[in-house]
């Protein structure tokens, strides 16, 4: 299948049956966040090289959020990959203030024999 010139082609083919699971050249479309003045903070599904301007020119608005299960299983993964950054950070700090206060005793003794 040739891909669409335009994000208006692909827009409107895609309206017609709904979101694709694959973009025209066979890629898995991302979900993006709009940054224009029109349409601020709006998501929609692009191609995955979308801002290196290669491959095809697939493009769809992203459904109602409470309606698309592949957007609030994204917010899902989001959340529980936030969850084990924080456990990671939390788990780094600990590590580094035994490894300071180890450093800190191990520096005392050396001065106290030294001494």
């Amino acid at each position: 299948m040739a891909p669409q010139s335009s994000s208006q082609d692909s827009h409107s083919s895609t309206k017609s049956r709904g979101r694709r699971r694959t973009c025209f050249c066979g890629e898995r479309p991302v979900l993006r966040t709009s940054s224009t003045a029109e349409n601020p903070e709006r998501r929609f599904w692009g191609y995955i090289n979308y801002q290196i301007g290669l491959g095809c020119d697939y493009f769809a608005w992203a459904e109602l959020e409470g309606r698309d299960p592949q957007i609030q299983r994204l917010k899902n993964k989001a959340s529980s990959l936030k969850q084990v950054l924080h456990k990671a950070e939390r788990k780094f700090a600990l590590a580094l203030a035994v490894g300071i206060l180890r450093w800190t005793t191990a520096g005392l003794l050396i001065y106290d024999r030294l001494n």
